[in-house]
């Protein structure tokens, strides 16, 4: 059977691209509810928005026909993401300093292949959240970002 949808493998590129990343290197990259945050440190979830109850969105997408020669399908879609940032101390300025490095890396993994292996035509980061926790056990900052991509089918 033919595949109709781009996004299991635009999930699997943006993980290849994250996990490929040296400027990620001390980040754990999770695939969707995998999310063991059981210590401090920083991770990023593909697929995941960042909920904790049990539903997570994943992704969404819109398929068209565009007239190319043999009437083409295209798929305009966006993959939901998480990452969180925090070590236990107090400091928002820190945590956000760190989220905001975590953020451009993962920006300069996906633009260093587009293509995402070849699993779209193109890809990118469209947009970000930017969210604060502060609990008795220290400060986290947490984004909810999306990416964005167009594929062939």
């Amino acid at each position: 059977m033919a595949v109709t949808t781009a996004f299991p493998a635009v999930i699997n590129g943006i993980l290849t691209s994250l996990r490929a990343s040296s400027d990620l290197s001390a980040v754990r990259i999770f695939d969707g509810v995998e999310i063991d945050s059981s210590y401090p440190g920083d991770f990023i979830a593909v697929g995941h928005d960042g909920t904790d109850d049990g539903s997570v969105s994943v992704s969404s997408a819109t398929q068209s026909f565009e007239q190319l020669g043999n009437f083409k399908q295209f798929e305009d879609g966006q993959i939901e993401c998480f990452l969180s940032t925090w070590d236990g101390s107090d400091s928002l300025t820190a945590r956000r300093a760190r989220a905001s490095q975590i953020i451009s890396a993962v920006d300069t993994a996906i633009r260093a292949d587009v293509s995402l292996g070849g699993a779209c035509l193109y890809s990118f980061l469209s947009n970000h959240t930017t969210r604060y926790l502060q609990t008795d056990v220290g400060a986290a900052v947490n984004v909810n970002f999306t990416i964005a991509y167009r594929a062939r089918t």
